[in-house]
């Protein structure tokens, strides 16, 4: 399984880092390390995230990682990020279309 990241979910990432770098530099590396250390775990384990709760396909999932949920869209050959943003937000669905 590979994994790959939609042109939204960087986008997502860098917004995150920008913010929490103003504060805190080391705070935003360390949270973007932490994003990627657990999707790595989706190559080997792709359903270990829960189903997104506002939806109804299994194969739509996320991670929670600090404060953020980390979106993801399971098919046959790849996990896609599509989304990572923060926990308290809804999910609004159809961002898991393709966009890179």
């Amino acid at each position: 399984m590979k994994i790959r990241f939609l042109n939204s979910a960087m986008q997502d990432m860098q917004e995150i880092k920008d913010f929490i770098a103003k504060d805190n530099p080391a705070a935003a590396k360390r949270l973007i390390q932490s994003f990627k250390k657990k999707t790595n775990q989706l190559v080997q384990h792709p359903y270990s995230g829960r189903v997104i709760p506002e939806t109804k396909y299994s194969n739509l999932r996320e991670l929670i990682v600090s404060n953020y949920r980390i979106m993801y869209q399971v098919s046959d050959s790849f996990v896609t990020v599509f989304a990572v943003y923060e926990s308290h937000r809804q999910y609004i669905g159809d961002k898991n279309s393709s966009d890179e």
